[in-house]
């Protein structure tokens, strides 16, 4: 299971790249249309801004995916081996319960927005609010996988708690490691 979601959001990644590369495509046009020739085209400026909502949610998904998202382990790194696994079933717990929320309100909303549409381009507004959906579904599934993989191998928790603000910060604990080391064989000699 875990190749089959390793390719979905490999996918996802590209997604994401041609979603970007067509806003800024989009953008570009409307600039130059707006500075060279004094019109510019309305439905491109609308189409941006809902790909850069798109962009966010689906970077949203990407982000749970990679464990990237913003986070504070200060308390969990400190915890025992087994408070590590109970702390994780919390949170992912709670990510359930939060994107379940979601998935409940926006599908109200999806539902209350049938009929409306988007003023240049005409998409309709349930289609833009079902990106919210989609994120949902996948975080969800994504919090779910994490949680299989914990149970299969409880030693992968500390990689899967532990945060990396910074390459930086990946060096310094490298150079403190060693350090550590080097100090260890001297004592033994």
């Amino acid at each position: 299971m875990s190749n089959f979601l390793d390719k979905l959001f490999k996918n996802v990644d590209y997604l994401l790249g041609i979603m970007m590369a067509l806003m800024v495509g989009f953008v570009f046009l409307n600039v130059i249309l707006r500075a060279g020739f004094n019109s510019g085209l309305v439905w491109s400026e609308e189409l941006a801004r809902y790909l850069f909502v798109f962009i966010t949610f689906i970077g949203a998904i990407g982000a749970m995916r990679s464990n990237s998202h913003l986070g504070m382990d200060i308390v969990v790194r400190r915890l025992p081996h087994k408070g590590k696994i109970v702390a994780y079933f919390i949170n992912q717990a709670l990510i359930l319960v939060v994107m379940g929320m979601l998935v409940q309100g926006t599908f109200s909303m999806v539902l209350q927005s049938i009929e409306a549409r988007a003023a240049a381009t005409g998409i309709p507004l349930s289609v833009l609010f079902s990106i919210m959906i989609v994120t949902a579904v996948c975080i969800g599934i994504n919090c779910i996988a994490n949680i299989v993989k914990v149970i299969k191998d409880p030693n992968k928790i500390d990689g899967l708690v532990t945060m990396h603000e910074s390459e930086e910060d990946d060096i310094v604990e490298q150079v403190n490691s060693d350090n550590k080391t080097n100090s260890a064989k001297k004592v033994s000699i």
